[in-house]
C-alpha cells in the first residue's frame, strides 16, 4: 500500500488555521524555519 503522506521535506498545499489564541496562521509563514510540527484534533463526539 502506498503511503498516503507526504514526504519528509516536500511542499506541501497552502493552508490557513486559527491557533490557540484566534489569530489566523498561514503555513507559509514557517517556510525558512528549521522544524514544524502541526497536531490537527478532531472533534469526535
Amino acid at each position: 500500500m502506498k503511503d498516503k503522506f507526504n514526504v519528509v521535506g516536500s511542499k506541501i498545499s497552502e493552508f490557513s488555521l486559527p491557533n490557540s489564541r484566534g489569530e489566523t496562521i498561514n503555513i507559509r509563514d514557517f517556510e525558512n524555519k528549521k522544524n514544524v510540527v502541526i497536531i490537527l484534533f478532531r472533534d469526535i463526539n
